[in-house]
């Protein structure tokens, strides 16, 4: 795998600024669902098209794998995220008999831990693997620009103290029942996830030379990335962009693609909407106010885009999530 694809999140702080701590902040979890597998050898399971998913390494070794892609092998102590639910395969060097998870989950039928037992008689491999949803995926911009596979190394066998920390309160939470103990796990999956990722772009973005960490290093297409992120409302068109950072039209627009894998309007209509799902989870302000602070020149203007990338119309999308009236 390349730079583009997987991303080692293991270096020292090195804080980048605003843009950054913006786009971690964009992020809202919904709920999370955990289950804990321990597989005797030989074994291997699939996980289809899924929102986010992870996986850590309690006991014993394996890999994850992507289709036509090097596998990456796995030791206890370490733990990854697919941030995009990617279909990948999780297995030990034995197995090849590959099985739905859930299928294997069913088929085992997990305890009220979420525990369950598969696979041969064999060495055992004990995994922690979870499921995140986020209120905002189809519009989050952070989302669409990570790394296909998150990988927080650990060390001598053992989890990051961090990972360590937050994974012992989970199991505590699921072992608990007690009241409230599903929210108080959301909020640790959150957090797993944004500890994660930052580690990830603290290590990365000196040496990633493709994607969004490329981008925000570069001399223009990063503060392209912050004049979109600052001022979404803009009338933005990319000749415009192109100017504020000295670049022509078709060099700015093929650097930018090339790099953030979108082209700029594009990343400004998602930066746009994920703003527009904030404000419509968190406050009551009327279409009307929403639209024009987000760059829409009418609320049915932003109606009509808003229900053509995720599918519902602002009114139906608060309501789903029980958020204000509108």
């Amino acid at each position: 795998m390349n730079s583009a694809s997987v991303c080692e999140a293991t270096g020292p702080a090195d804080w980048r600024g605003k843009l950054f701590a913006d786009l971690l902040q964009s992020v809202h979890l919904r709920s999370s669902v955990y289950f804990r597998p321990e597989l005797g050898a030989p074994w291997a399971f699939s996980i289809a098209n899924h929102e986010t998913v992870f996986h850590i390494v309690e006991k014993g070794k394996c890999s994850v794998e992507f289709r036509g892609e090097r596998a990456v092998d796995l030791v206890s102590g370490d733990f990854v995220i697919i941030p995009r639910g990617h279909p990948h395969v999780m297995r030990d060097s034995d197995g090849n008999q590959i099985v739905d998870f859930f299928e294997l989950a069913k088929r085992s039928v997990p305890d009220a831990k979420r525990a369950f037992r598969a696979g041969g008689n064999g060495a055992i491999t004990k995994l922690l693997c979870g499921g995140m949803q986020f209120d905002n995926s189809a519009t989050d911009p952070l989302l669409a620009v990570l790394p296909r596979l998150i990988l927080v190394k650990g060390a001598n066998g053992k989890a990051a103290t961090w990972l360590q920390a937050t994974v012992s309160q989970i199991l505590e939470e699921l072992d608990s029942f007690h009241a409230g103990a599903l929210a108080v796990i959301t909020r640790l999956a959150d957090i797993l996830f944004i500890k994660a990722v930052r580690g990830c772009f603290e290590q990365n973005l000196d040496s990633a030379e493709f994607g969004w960490m490329a981008a925000i290093r570069d001399p223009q297409i990063g503060p392209a990335l912050a004049l979109l992120h600052g001022q979404p409302q803009e009338d933005w068109t990319v000749a415009a962009l192109a100017r504020r950072v000295g670049l022509s039209r078709s060099l700015f627009a093929a650097r930018f693609a090339e790099l953030v894998g979108k082209p700029p309007l594009h990343y400004l209509k998602r930066i746009r909407l994920n703003a527009a799902a904030t404000r419509l989870r968190s406050t009551n302000d009327k279409l009307s106010a929403i639209a024009a602070d987000t760059g829409y020149e009418s609320a049915a203007a932003f109606t009509k885009a808003f229900k053509r990338s995720l599918g519902k119309t602002p009114g139906e999308y608060r309501r789903a999530l029980g958020a204000y009236g509108s």
